[in-house]
């Protein structure tokens, strides 16, 4: 599980994650304070709501053939879901 800080303003609500979500993949869905959803190369992604920061779960898919192109899916998705590049993030982390 990764945690990732969310920029101020965005919501971390199930809802507007769940919009955001269906942007990348139409089988997203809401289950309890999570959101659920696929990504090329992950067979699931649980988007963990509610608090200050959110919270990844994912499971890889070993038979995907293009992992490139996976992280940088994956990579897109988080920047807009955080309000935060993977630059900004590093930096983030290497502070604590």
């Amino acid at each position: 599980m990764r945690e990732y800080p969310v920029r101020k303003g965005l919501k971390t609500d199930t809802e507007p994650v769940l919009s955001l979500c269906l942007k990348y993949s139409k089988d997203s869905r809401i289950e309890g304070n999570s959101v659920v959803l696929t990504l090329p190369g992950l067979k699931t992604v649980k988007v963990i709501c509610g608090m200050k920061n959110l919270q990844l779960e994912t499971e890889s898919d070993p038979s995907y053939g293009n992992p490139q192109e996976s992280i940088k899916v994956y990579n897109e998705f988080i920047t807009e879901l955080t309000g935060f590049d993977s630059k900004e993030r590093k930096k983030r982390l290497s502070k604590v």
